[in-house]
Formats: C-alpha cells, sequence, structure tokens
C-alpha cells in the first residue's frame, strides 16, 4: 500500500532540471523517464511520485515558462512618468528576459512541440498567452487616451515594438546565435524606443 509521504521540493528541483536538458538534447518524443531519472541521479519510482507520466512533465515545464513570461511583463501606464522612460523600461523588461539563456532553452523546447500541433503542443498552446503582448497593447491604449501617441491599431504597435525587439534577441537565438552584449542590447532598445517616438509621438 502507498504512503502518503511528503514529495521532496529538492528532487522535485532536480528532475525538472533533469527533464529540462533530456528534452533539449532529444526533444519530447525521443526522452524518456528512465534517461530522466538517471539524469537527475534519482530512482524512476521517485520520477513517478512526482509525475505521473511524461506528458505531466512536459506540461509543468512549459508552465515553468508561462509563470516566468507573466511575472516578467507587469507593467502599466503611468502618466508621471515620461513616454520615453516607460517605452525604454518595456522594452528592457523584453530584453532583459531574453537575454538568460534559461529562458531561450525553455522557449526552444516548448516551441518544437507547438509547432508540432500534437497533442502535447495542443495542451500547451491552449495554456499559453502572449501576456507581453496584451500588456504592451493596454499600454499604448492608454498613451493614446493621454493624447501621447496616435496609431490606429494598439495590437498592430504592440506587434511592431516588441517584434523589433526579438527580431535581434529572439529569432536568432532559437537558432544558435549568442546573447546579446549589454551595449548591444541597450542599442536594440534605443532603436526601437526611438521608431515608436519618430513614428508615432505627437
Amino acid at each position: 500500500m502507498k504512503r502518503n509521504r511528503p514529495l521532496n521540493i529538492e528532487k522535485r528541483k532536480d528532475i525538472l532540471k533533469a527533464a529540462i536538458q533530456e528534452f533539449y538534447k532529444n526533444g519530447f518524443e525521443g526522452s524518456s523517464m528512465d534517461a530522466i531519472s538517471k539524469e537527475a541521479n534519482v530512482s524512476k519510482a521517485t520520477v513517478y511520485n512526482h509525475f505521473k507520466n511524461k506528458e505531466e512533465l512536459f506540461l509543468e515545464i512549459a508552465n515553468i515558462l508561462k509563470c516566468r513570461l507573466d511575472e516578467s511583463f507587469k507593467y502599466s501606464y503611468n502618466k508621471s512618468k515620461s513616454i520615453n522612460k516607460q517605452l525604454t523600461d518595456m522594452a528592457r523588461k523584453e530584453l532583459d528576459f531574453l537575454s538568460c539563456q534559461e529562458n531561450i532553452t525553455l522557449i526552444q523546447i516548448v516551441t518544437v512541440v507547438m509547432i508540432q500541433k500534437n497533442n502535447i503542443g495542443e495542451k500547451i498552446l491552449a495554456q499559453m498567452t502572449e501576456n507581453c503582448m496584451l500588456m504592451t497593447a493596454q499600454w499604448f491604449e492608454e498613451a493614446k487616451k493621454d493624447d501621447k501617441l496616435d496609431f490606429e491599431s494598439s495590437s498592430f504597435l504592440s506587434t511592431q515594438f516588441i517584434g523589433m525587439i526579438k527580431s535581434f534577441a529572439f529569432y536568432p537565438q532559437l537558432y544558435g546565435a549568442p546573447i546579446l552584449s549589454k551595449k548591444e542590447g541597450e542599442k536594440v532598445i534605443k532603436a526601437a524606443v526611438n521608431m515608436i517616438k519618430t513614428t508615432y509621438g505627437k
């Protein structure tokens, strides 16, 4: 009979860390609970005590990414701050998130499965939201109401703004390019902010 013993938090962290490495190297289909248990240096039974199957383990990794995304993009419009300052802060949040190799690795792992559009990919798509886009669009709406910017679509503008950053600090890294240096990152931030101010500023 199974005893209801508390799960070891440290072992859970080790399992997740091992799973991330395994999924990164071999993909979802090519990974196994056996390999993950060996990488984590725990028994297979311990892995199953924490996660009932490989899919649940993968979905937990996708949830880790979602939580990081949600935590990283919390901002709202502030009338007391300049448009330049707020745009710079938003761009820096995006860049800081994309300058973390762990985050890039998680995105790479999850993106491959979402592209495949299999059963697990559909579940991930259902739980992942582009909060940074939604919050950026809302910020642009508030800036327009405050008569600081003029544009037709906040959705288009948020995609343009975030997309400019990602074109330098995300898409190349998905294919193995190095993380931008601080100097390179600041250059991207400045260019993105200037593009918005020049094109849509009042």
